[in-house]
C-alpha cells in the first residue's frame, strides 16, 4: 500500500476558514469527479489545521494535510497523469493553494501501535476501577 501525503499551504489572501471550506466543499467534489480517482484511490483523508499548538512545540507551517492511499505507485501515476486531473484539478488548486509552499511525500506505513477495535470502554473501565 502506498500513501501519498500532501502538506498544503493556503493562498495568502484566504483565511484558514475560507481555505478549509473551499478545500472540503468545492475542491474535493472536483477531485472526486476524476474517473481515475474513483478507480484507483483506496482511501482519502483531509486534516484541517485548527491551531492551538502548545507553546513548547513549534506549529507545523501547513494549513492542511491530505492523505490518499493506493495499492501501488503506478495507480498514483495513473491518477495524477490523467487528462482529467490536468484539465480540472490542477487549475482549481490555484484557487485556494499556494503551490510553491505545498509539499508531497510518498510512503509506506509502519504501524508502531494500534489499539484493537472494541477495547476502548474495557480499558477505560479497568483504569477507573484501579
Amino acid at each position: 500500500m502506498i500513501k501519498m501525503t500532501l502538506f498544503l499551504t493556503r493562498r495568502a489572501d484566504l483565511t484558514r476558514q475560507q481555505f478549509s471550506d473551499y478545500w472540503m466543499n468545492v475542491h474535493w467534489p472536483i477531485v472526486q469527479s476524476v474517473p481515475e480517482v474513483k478507480k484507483y484511490t483506496r482511501r482519502y483523508v483531509q486534516q484541517h489545521n485548527i491551531g492551538g499548538t502548545p507553546n513548547v512545540i513549534t506549529a507545523a507551517p501547513y494549513d492542511g494535510i491530505a492523505e490518499a492511499w493506493f495499492d501501488k505507485i503506478e495507480d498514483v501515476r495513473a491518477v495524477v497523469s490523467s487528462p482529467s486531473w490536468a484539465k480540472i484539478v490542477v487549475p482549481d488548486e490555484k484557487k485556494f493553494l499556494d503551490r510553491s509552499k505545498t509539499l508531497i511525500m510518498f510512503s509506506t506505513e509502519k504501524v508502531g501501535y494500534e489499539r484493537p477495535r472494541g477495547h476502548g470502554p474495557f480499558f477505560l473501565k479497568c483504569f477507573r476501577n484501579v
